[in-house]
């Protein structure tokens, strides 16, 4: 594998379309793997947490009463 970045890229670019797709495809669901793994890894981390935030109002019953007032004041 090229050290320069460049090189790597001009390599691929050298490569058959369906060769490019399949390591696009393969790039992007590794990535999204990792994204998820950690999204999942972070349910867990702080459990203690959710009796603190319990008690706050989440952001979207927040934006959605903002909504249902101004709404309301449109149409007064």
């Amino acid at each position: 594998m090229p050290k320069d970045p460049l090189e790597f890229i001009e390599r691929l670019q050298q490569k058959s379309e369906p060769t490019r797709k399949a390591i696009a495809t393969f790039i992007i669901v590794t990535l999204m793997l990792i994204i998820i793994a950690v999204w999942i890894t972070t349910f867990s981390i702080a459990p203690s947490e959710s009796a603190i935030a319990a008690s706050e109002p989440s952001p979207f019953s927040l934006l959605w009463n903002f909504t249902k007032d101004s709404i309301g004041q449109i149409y007064k």
